[in-house]
């Protein structure tokens, strides 16, 4: 009887340690690359642990304290852009631009959870294009993110012309996206 009893507590402190081996629940132990393919970005890999190889995500080893995992969330406009979490900082970055570093409250109201990163940031887009005689190009955009916590904070940038030609620039090369104030943005589109 003692040893049927040993045996069986045993066995039930043994199926607790596995269990607690596993996968967190909530995903959150799990590494999802920020340079997930489109068709991989609407995958829940809790729900679909199948689809976690395929699309390169991995579970977090033990040390996961010592390691900055990045964590990402995307918008809806301009496509392929996203908001990236890393080192303590948050990063908006555009496709084949440098990231460009978000400032101010928005760094502490954005949730990055495995549930969240599932839902797009629904944000606002307002893109300008003006040519006057005799100078360059300019185009410039607002975004307007919205925050978890109910915030939305604008931001607008300038993109500069690029230099050079086709012979002397890599059509790979990034684009530097410059930030400008949200007052210079208006008072240009006011008198465009």
């Amino acid at each position: 009887m003692k040893k049927n009893l040993l045996l069986s507590s045993c066995l039930v402190a043994l199926s607790f340690l596995v269990g607690c081996a596993g996968s967190a629940q909530d995903g959150e132990d799990l590494e999802v690359p920020t340079d997930l393919p489109p068709i991989c970005r609407d995958i829940d890999f809790v729900a679909n642990p199948d689809m976690r190889e395929v699309c390169g995500v991995r579970k977090a080893s033990h040390n996961v304290a010592y390691k900055n995992i990045p964590q990402q969330r995307y918008l809806i406009k301009p496509a392929e852009t996203s908001i990236v979490k890393t080192n303590g900082k948050m990063e908006l970055r555009f496709q084949n631009s440098l990231p460009i570093i978000l400032e101010g409250p928005i760094n502490n109201e954005i949730v990055f959870t495995q549930e969240k990163r599932l839902e797009r940031i629904k944000n606002t887009y307002d893109y300008h294009e003006i040519t006057r005689k005799g100078q360059e190009r300019l185009r410039i955009f607002k975004m307007g993110i919205p925050t978890d916590k109910g915030n939305k904070y604008d931001f607008c940038f300038r993109i500069p012309e690029r230099k050079g030609n086709d012979r002397t620039r890599s059509k790979a090369m990034g684009v530097n996206i410059e930030k400008m104030s949200c007052s210079d943005f208006d008072s240009i589109v006011a008198t465009k």
